[in-house]
C-alpha cells in the first residue's frame, strides 16, 4: 500500500495554513466548514490530516484562492496597502474644496447653507477646510440644496475606492457569464482575440464596415 507523503503533506497543511491567515479566518471558522472538528483542523495545517479534494475546493472557495495554489502553481492575491487613515483624511481635505467650489457655484454664502442645515457658519468652514468630516447625510443635503450631484464628490478614478468599485463590477459581470465565456475569458491564450475584441469596439462604424467588406473579398 502506497503511504502518505509527509513532506508533502506538510507542505499542503503550510498552504493551507498562509492561505487561513491571509483570508482573515480562524481555524474554528475553516473546521466548521469542513464538518470536522478544531482539533482533525489544525492537524491538516500540521499535515497529519488527510485532507480531501472536496475539502480543499471548499477552502479554495472559502479563502477566495485558486485550486492551482495549492498545487504551487499560483500565488496568493495581492490586495493593494491602503493607508486607510490618510486616505480619509485627504478626502475629508478634497470634498471640503469641492462643497467650497459647489457653494461659489451657486452664489450661496456659508450662512445661508448653515441655516439650510441648521448648524453653525463655523460648522461650514470646517466642512470645507477639511477639518471636519461632513456627515453622509449632510453632503447629500448640501448636494441637493446647491443644485449639485453628489457623484461629485465621488472618487476619481485612479483611487483605492475606484478600483475596489471597478473590481466590484468586474465581479459581477463575470458571474452574469455564461460557463463557456468565463473558460474562454480566464484562457491566457485567449488573451490576443480580447485585445483584438476591444480594438474593435474603439473603431468607428465605417472603419469596421471597411474591414467586414475586406474579408468578404478574402474568403469569396
Amino acid at each position: 500500500m502506497a503511504t502518505i507523503d509527509s513532506k508533502r503533506a506538510k507542505k499542503l497543511g503550510e498552504l493551507i495554513q498562509t492561505a487561513r491567515e491571509h483570508s482573515g479566518h480562524t481555524p474554528a471558522e475553516c473546521a466548521e466548514i469542513l464538518g470536522i472538528s478544531l482539533q482533525e483542523y489544525e492537524q491538516a495545517e500540521a499535515g497529519e490530516y488527510p485532507v480531501s479534494l472536496p475539502q480543499l475546493e471548499a477552502l479554495a472557495i472559502f479563502f477566495k484562492v485558486t485550486m492551482g495554489y495549492f498545487w504551487g502553481s499560483d500565488s496568493l492575491p495581492q490586495d493593494p496597502i491602503v493607508d486607510f487613515e490618510d486616505m480619509i483624511t485627504l478626502r475629508n481635505r478634497v470634498i471640503g474644496v469641492l462643497l467650497n467650489q459647489l457653494r461659489l457655484r451657486a452664489h450661496r454664502s456659508r450662512k445661508e447653507a448653515a441655516e439650510h442645515l441648521g448648524v453653525s457658519e463655523a460648522v461650514i468652514e470646517a466642512y470645507e477646510m477639511g477639518d471636519t468630516a461632513v456627515p453622509y447625510l449632510h453632503l447629500e443635503q448640501l448636494a441637493r440644496y446647491l443644485d449639485g450631484s453628489l457623484s461629485l464628490f465621488m472618487e476619481d478614478t485612479h483611487g483605492p475606492l475606484a478600483r475596489h468599485e471597478t473590481r466590484q463590477q468586474l465581479l459581477k459581470q463575470f458571474d452574469r457569464m455564461t460557463p463557456e465565456l468565463r473558460a474562454f475569458i480566464t484562457n491566457p491564450v485567449n488573451a490576443s482575440y480580447m485585445e483584438t475584441a476591444r480594438k474593435l469596439s474603439q473603431m468607428d462604424v465605417r472603419r469596421l464596415r471597411q474591414i467586414a467588406e475586406d474579408l468578404l473579398e478574402i474568403t469569396f
